[in-house]
């Protein structure tokens, strides 16, 4: 449990400012970020959501070099374009920044300085593949080949997104050019920076141990197993051009490996939000809790605690890291390359960003692998959000309307609201330990027992369109009671889901910034003006466009 006078940090893994995210992308760091900074905001805490464009490394210097422009204009042009995506799909960022900044060059410089000056960078002479046909070092994500662990094929120089190990160049089996594909490729001697995570071993250690019990399973099992293992130096520095020089006699020729100021964009990207970046990054009683895929686990659960240890700058180190699995799309096309396949952009010119954010969610890959189908999404609009959720706010607001009653009038039915009572904790015990997507499904249960409350009580037997019948106020009262409060609920508690649903309700109760303490002041009247539908089906047209994206179509 957060405690509501502590300061709280909100991060997800920052997005490479290469192309728009597609939807498992999403799904895999910034939406959960996304939701439970919404839910921080519910429950009262001090949080701020700090996220930004990953802007350095080599695919951004290709792709640049490909459209015949400037590395840092490309890496502009697509931060724009995300920035502009995201928050269309409801994210509310406390600052949305980019690593391609004074201010992280200025973080990035600090911690260097630091780690150097504390004895924790080494210099290293490393053999670095070299293609003798584009003329120029690869770096180890432009170097691919066979695994050496599981004998996949298009394993790249850093890390193998098959079977998840880290990897150097050197052991990559029949290596080749990622650029032009060739296996011309030459191992040449030179001299990079690296931190030395084998000195840093048994602090990174301590914390872990200290920390993994509020870490995800995942995040948890695959650093014990690294740990295991033996840490190793890991460069920081690369020869190439595009990112922050390295301030060091000798290496001015290089520049910071991208994990090295990717990680250290947090920070930076706080600095450029506001001058009380401090109080959150060096306040004793932060807890930062950081989101992302599990592809990034090894980045923040060793090397970047390892950087924070290691400068010894009083920066808090992380409290929660929750890694998601992948969100699979066997029967869709997923593609991070604009206009090709069910990315961010196309999926909002389909449907709004709640049916996505609701949808994704429900899907959402805590624990294991998830699929995503047409299919599925389809059930779950159709069937959940606009079935269960959008038809009973519709008939209770109506019901109301038509009843004549005031919503100062009405009574709860008590034995139900125990019942939603039991869902409404039970929703942010699941928050509190970061399982969202159970948390969504208490509040789909919330829904359940409306319905069955209104199929039950056959509330139309004693309301009609002219008003309640003679006789049967005290019972009319008692129904809507309960029914309108579990409306005024699920509008609270979707706000984190569906912001945009979630506003339609809460309006109508006079209530524009949600809070879970709304939930137990008195209803007060209700604007029932001009009702319309919380959520649709999807329409002919629709599905007809979602089938532009399935393999087989």
């Amino acid at each position: 449990m957060v405690d509501t006078e502590k300061r709280v940090i909100i991060t997800a893994a920052l997005p490479y400012s290469e192309a728009i995210p597609h939807l498992g992308n999403f799904v895999g760091s910034i939406l959960p970020a996304d939701v439970f900074y919404k839910y921080s905001k519910l429950a009262g805490y001090d949080s701020i959501f700090i996220c930004g464009s990953d802007q350095h490394g080599t695919p951004i210097e290709i792709r640049a070099l490909k459209e015949g422009v400037e590395p840092k204009e490309f890496a502009d042009k697509v931060h724009k374009e995300i920035k502009h995506i995201l928050e269309r799909f409801g994210c509310s960022f406390t600052y949305y920044g980019k690593t391609d900044s004074d201010s992280n060059k200025r973080a990035v410089y600090e911690i260097f300085n630091a780690l150097y000056k504390n004895g924790f960078i080494n210099k290293v002479d490393s053999v670095m593949p070299y293609c003798n046909i584009d003329k120029r070092f690869l770096t180890d994500r432009y170097i691919e080949g066979v695994c050496p662990y599981c004998g996949f094929e298009g394993a790249r120089g850093d890390q193998c997104d098959n079977c998840g190990h880290l990897l150097n160049p050197s052991e990559l089996i029949r290596p080749y050019c990622g650029l032009c594909h060739n296996n011309e490729i030459e191992f040449k001697k030179t001299t990079n920076l690296a931190i030395a995570l084998d000195k840093l071993q048994p602090e990174i250690l301590e914390f872990v141990k200290g920390r993994m019990g509020s870490w995800s399973k995942n995040a948890a099992n695959k650093t014990i197993s690294y740990l295991e293992q033996g840490l190793e130096a890991r460069e920081i520095t690369r020869d190439m051009k595009w990112g922050f020089e390295v301030p060091l006699e000798g290496y001015k020729d290089k520049v910071f490996y991208v994990w090295f100021d990717a990680v250290i964009g947090y920070i930076g990207i706080s600095m450029d939000w506001s001058d009380q970046w401090e109080q959150y990054w060096k306040g004793k009683d932060t807890k930062l809790i950081q989101f992302m895929g599990k592809d990034n686990i090894e980045f923040h659960t060793m090397m970047w605690p390892g950087i924070l240890i290691g400068s010894d700058l009083g920066y808090v180190l992380p409290h929660t890291i929750y890694a998601y699995e992948y969100l699979t799309a066997k029967g869709l096309k997923f593609s991070k390359s604009r206009g090709v396949g069910l990315n961010m952009g196309n999926a909002l010119e389909i449907a709004g960003s709640d049916y996505w954010r609701f949808a994704l969610m429900y899907l959402a890959p805590e624990s294991s692998d998830t699929d995503f189908t047409i299919a599925l999404f389809v059930d779950i609009v159709n069937k959940i959000m606009n079935g269960k959720i959008g038809n009973y706010v519709h008939r209770v607001l109506t019901l109301l309307k038509n009843s004549g009653l005031k919503a100062s009038e009405l009574v709860e039915d008590e034995k139900s609201m125990d019942k939603v009572a039991v869902l409404t904790r039970k929703y942010a015990e699941d928050f509190e330990a970061l399982k969202m997507r159970e948390a969504l499904r208490e509040l789909v249960a919330i829904a359940d027992i409306g319905n069955e409350m209104i199929s039950s009580s056959k509330p139309w037997e004693l309301i009609g369109k002219d008003g309640v019948k003679q006789g049967s106020e005290g019972r009319a009262k008692e129904l809507l009671g309960g029914m309108v409060s579990i409306v005024r609920r699920m509008g609270v508690l979707m706000w984190p889901f569906a912001p945009d649903a979630s506003s339609k309700i809460l309006k109508r109760f006079g209530i524009s910034e949600p809070r879970l303490s709304d939930l137990e002041k008195p209803l007060k009247e209700l604007n029932l003006e001009g009702l319309g539908p919380v959520f649709s089906k999807l329409s002919d047209k629709q599905l007809k466009e979602l089938e532009r994206f399935e393999e087989d179509s």
